[in-house]
């Protein structure tokens, strides 16, 4: 039996879960302007400070995995969201699509307030583990590689953040 194409391409996202173990110099500074543009936002100033923040930090990580610049579109309007009995079920954070921009939405969707900063961080680099896994794999799946990217990615870039 020949094994299906993507799962062959899942298996090597797996093993190649260690692609995101790099040194990123520049990160300290990058994240540092997110934080500021965020807490900014979070006090009422427009989107756009933060929403450049971001591509800075994107660029970074695209540069660093030597990959296409992605164009970044966070969206000042809340979440997507549908709910069932007066409670939320579901809800959109954000999305890469392989041929578009990575778009993240920075309201949450019950009271229409700044997402928290670890969430929009959170959102946008798993956003980026989609574009890094088009690029390598030519599909993106959530699989225990593409989590191992991710947390690789997330948990230094958070704790630069908090300090």
């Amino acid at each position: 039996m020949v094994a299906d194409p993507l799962f062959r391409r899942l298996d090597r996202a797996r093993l190649d879960a260690t692609l995101t173990r790099r040194a990123l110099a520049a990160a300290p500074t990058r994240i540092e302007a997110f934080v500021a543009a965020h807490e900014a936002f979070r006090d009422g100033a427009a989107v756009a400070p933060l929403n450049a923040a971001s591509q800075r930090l994107v660029d970074l990580l695209c540069d660093e995995f030597v990959l296409a610049r992605k164009r970044v579109v966070l969206r000042d309007e809340p979440r997507p969201h549908r709910r069932r009995g007066g409670r939320i079920v579901y809800e959109l954070h954000g999305q890469c699509r392989m041929h578009g921009a990575i778009e993240v939405f920075a309201r949450t969707a019950a009271q229409e307030r700044p997402v928290a900063f670890k969430s929009l961080l959170e959102t946008l680099l798993h956003e980026f583990v989609h574009h890094h896994d088009f690029d390598a794999f030519g599909a993106s799946v959530h699989c225990g590689g593409f989590y191992e990217r991710l947390g690789q990615l997330y948990r230094p870039l958070k704790t630069w953040g908090e300090r």
